[in-house]
């Protein structure tokens, strides 16, 4: 059984929190990008469950809680949450744990916040990080992505603010899901800010080939097999000859909705990675 550490660091936005599971393997660590969703902590006794039950505790991961999720700071300035700036807070967390191999299993929201993290790591002089792999979970790359955070940054950041309460209470109801309460102690600063960029940058069709650029390593792209032919995004990778795999009996929340299939995958690529 794998020890699991709660820990965090200061950044510019305030502190980040994260989640620490200390695996067999530690010359290599995951380091696991959430999306859009809400961070409780039944999703992260759910996430330690599996971890333990399915993925056998062979790795250490490293699971944050991004600025304005979960236990780490809200603050209440807009710009702090844009992926570029998560993918430097993220960046320096990788150098306080002094990580020197790592792989990123980037989610939805994740996946562009990945791609800054990458950038800071390729654009440093001298750097000691080397990258092992990207998994990317039906990552962010152009508009057609963008169907939940879209339906946010439609609106300014004052009418989303006034109406904040009431858009809580409508995601509840749509879901069913009282788990989508915690949207309630994030704020609007941080859900609007983070939709709001990512909306802006899969608008500018700039992601994908800033990520062409970037991939010097193992990557697989990863969609829910329910979801084949959704996105158009997942056309531009096909397009470009890269790998694509698929999850079975699942849609964009892969992990939730097959566990099982989700860990068996994410396990036989990271042995790809010769890990």
């Amino acid at each position: 059984m794998s020890e699991i550490v709660v820990k965090e660091f200061p950044t510019s936005a305030g502190k980040m929190v994260y989640n620490k599971f200390m695996g067999r393997k530690q010359e290599v660590v995951i380091l696991y990008i959430h999306g859009l969703g809400p961070i409780t902590s039944r999703y992260k006794e759910g996430f330690a469950r599996q971890f333990k039950e399915l993925f056998l505790s062979e790795y250490t991961l490293i699971l944050p809680n991004l600025i304005g999720f979960g236990e780490s700071a809200k603050p209440h300035q807009l710009d702090l949450y844009t992926m570029e700036n998560q993918g430097q807070y993220l960046y320096n967390l990788l150098l306080v744990e002094k990580i020197r191999n790592v792989v990123i299993m980037a989610t939805s929201m994740g996946g562009p916040i990945a791609i800054s993290l990458i950038e800071n790591i390729k654009n440093r002089k001298n750097n000691i990080i080397k990258i092992k792999g990207l998994i990317y979970l039906e990552g962010n790359l152009d508009i057609n992505d963008t169907f939940f955070s879209s339906t946010i940054a439609k609106n300014s950041f004052s009418q989303f603010k006034e109406k904040f309460d009431s858009w809580v209470d409508s995601q509840i109801e749509l879901w069913k899901s009282t788990y989508l309460e915690e949207y309630r102690s994030m704020g609007p600063w941080s859900i609007w800010g983070s939709a709001h960029d990512l909306v802006k940058l899969s608008e500018s069709d700039q992601l994908f080939p800033r990520l062409l650029q970037l991939i010097e390593f193992p990557v697989y792209f990863i969609f829910g097999e329910k979801n084949i032919g959704r996105y158009t995004s997942e056309t531009l990778i096909k397009n470009a000859n890269l790998p694509v795999k698929y999850i079975p009996n699942a849609a964009h929340l892969m992990r939730i909705n097959n566990p099982q299939g989700y860990w068996k995958l994410i396990k036989e690529l990271l042995h790809s990675f010769n890990l």
